[in-house]
């Protein structure tokens, strides 16, 4: 099976959507298909390149986006893109934005006759802050347009039940949904440092490590993480550090505020980092802490527990369906104190930290890239043999 997948963002951009492209690419190439990347360009070289697995990727010529100079919009050139979908005679079409890119799967899949699955990564209406615009308008909109997106899908996945049952509710769909989590690659924990992390950072054998994986963006809340690290170091002194892995617009924010209380060295960023190294600082930690109330399915959740980190999340749709209560770790209310008093009770009871270890590892294991790959395949199987029928 030859598959085209079409996505707004692609490395060296780091993010979930970013992840799941590579992750689900990687996993269908390895079952023995062909998997072909449509996506921008971050600098003026066009030239198609290989990315991992000998999976090609086509870019396309991008700008900076207004609002966030670091994301940039592709400028989808239909009939370079109309020429290599038929030379590579693609089966599927399967897009990763209702945008840009996604807008040239859509054309392309009615133009050719090829079926068009998408998968809904991201709860878009929750992002109006980067729109210029009232907020109350422009969520109706961003919801309009998707309901239109959804038109033209032949399948739709989710990230998660949870996510299915809010598109059901919000756009009343009739469309076939099926539920994949993103994959997490196992093997990358397996070969992973955890030395990287302390030696990066100079931080003693002794000392434990909270860590943060995400962008560094208003919609994901790491202010909250670095209250309640606030709230920790109090009780537990200067033996306990904060990681924040990853970048955004916040950051500038963050130091400023670890600064003014007394904290920035025990406060790190890595800045952008890949995948690897992700997972190197995942082993080099004791407990994963998260407060986004944005996500989809929070694929950096099941990446932490792949190296056997209890989380601690603030509950959220996403959150929820990945972090069970009292097994893998603990999701509460978005209050610096209650979340601070589970990082309390799993970092003094070593019993406890093991005990969520263990469990959040056999988690991770259920979401290997190998298992949701196979889902994937056999929803491709599924679009393929019900549009023969049709025909």
């Amino acid at each position: 099976m030859n598959i085209a997948m079409f996505s707004d963002s692609y490395t060296p951009y780091v993010s979930g959507v970013v992840r799941s492209v590579q992750h689900f690419s990687r996993g269908l190439t390895a079952l023995g298909h062909k998997v072909y990347i449509f996506a921008p360009a971050y600098t003026k070289d066009l030239t198609d390149s290989r990315d991992q697995e000998e999976i090609t990727v086509y870019r396309f010529y991008s700008v900076p986006a207004p609002t966030c100079p670091n994301f940039f919009l592709p400028i989808p050139i239909s009939v370079r893109a109309d020429r290599l979908v038929r030379r590579l005679k693609i089966d599927i079409i399967h897009t990763h934005s209702p945008f840009l890119m996604g807008q040239l799967g859509v054309i392309l899949s009615r133009k050719r006759n090829i079926p068009l699955i998408f998968t809904h990564h991201t709860l878009y209406h929750e992002y109006t802050h980067y729109v210029p615009a009232p907020s109350g308008i422009t969520r109706q909109m961003i919801i309009n347009y998707v309901h239109r997106y959804f038109r033209h899908c032949d399948h739709i996945i989710t990230p998660t039940l949870l996510i299915k049952e809010l598109l059901l509710e919000l756009y009343q769909l009739d469309k076939a949904i099926t539920p994949i989590p993103t994959g997490i690659d196992l093997a990358a924990y397996e070969q992973a440092d955890k030395t990287w992390l302390r030696l990066r950072f100079n931080i003693p054998a002794q000392d434990r490590i909270l860590l943060f994986i995400g962008r560094l963006s208003k919609e994901k809340n790491p202010l909250i993480v670095l209250e309640t690290y606030a709230l920790l170091a109090k009780k537990l002194g200067d033996h306990l550090h904060v990681v924040f892995v990853g970048d955004g617009p916040e950051k500038k924010r963050l130091r400023e505020w670890a600064a003014k209380h007394g904290l920035a060295h025990l406060v790190h960023f890595t800045g952008s980092i890949d995948s690897q190294q992700v997972a190197d600082c995942c082993q080099g930690a004791d407990l994963f802490l998260f407060g986004s109330t944005t996500e989809t399915q929070g694929l950096v959740l099941g990446e932490a527990m792949a190296a056997g980190l209890p989380v601690v999340a603030v509950a959220a749709t996403g959150t929820n369906d990945i972090v069970i209560h009292g097994k893998n770790g603990y999701v509460c209310p978005s209050d610096p104190q209650t979340l601070a008093e589970y990082c309390e009770k799993i970092l003094t009871n070593r019993s406890l930290h093991s005990a969520l270890a263990t469990n959040a590892l056999a988690t991770a294991k259920e979401l290997s890239i190998e298992n949701t790959s196979m889902q994937m395949l056999r929803v491709y199987h599924q679009v393929l043999a019900s549009k023969i029928n049709i025909t």
